[in-house]
């Protein structure tokens, strides 16, 4: 049977939490090249008809693009935030059911599934870094500390260590 108990964030929990919400500017500048690259090329290449209309396109699309991004980052702080003001966090006592590791376009990802399930379980999955990833093993019994509304692991406790996340 998992164990599901909550306690408050620790100091040095906290500042770690509060150290992601930070890069938006480069988040914004990526956002910016992403779709100028291509359009920029598309529009010296190809003659146009109307070039202000295409370049007010191009700048349509950029700032779309911005925008999205823009967004998608204010949303992920805030959950930080909600996070933060809760001040509390989920420590589960629970086994390893399978570690997995994704590819995405050359990406890795990393996650932990969770071998309990039911009601007092809000979450199965959780992603983690690749050290962390590599020391642990299937089957194995954990103590994971979570923040419940971002889903962020806060800390990884087995019998091989202590990992701070």
């Amino acid at each position: 049977m998992p164990t599901l108990t909550i306690e408050p964030l620790e100091p040095d929990e906290r500042v770690r939490l509060r150290g992601t919400q930070g890069g938006g500017l480069l988040l914004l500048a990526l956002a910016f090249a992403f779709p100028a690259i291509p359009v920029g090329c598309a529009f010296l290449t190809h003659p146009m008809p109307y070039p202000l209309m295409t370049l007010a396109g191009i700048v349509l699309i950029i700032a779309t693009a911005c925008l999205i991004v823009y967004l998608f980052y204010r949303w992920s702080e805030h959950k930080v935030s909600l996070d933060l003001k809760a001040n509390r966090k989920l420590v589960l006592d629970t086994t390893i059911a399978r570690l997995d590791e994704r590819y995405f376009r050359g990406i890795s990802s990393y996650y932990l599934n969770v071998a309990d399930d039911g009601p007092e379980v809000p979450r199965r999955r959780f992603q983690i870094d690749k050290p962390v990833y590599d020391q642990l093993r299937n089957g194995e019994r954990i103590r994971l500390a979570f923040v419940p509304i971002s889903g962020r692991v806060l800390e990884i406790e087995s019998a091989a260590g202590r990992h701070l996340i």
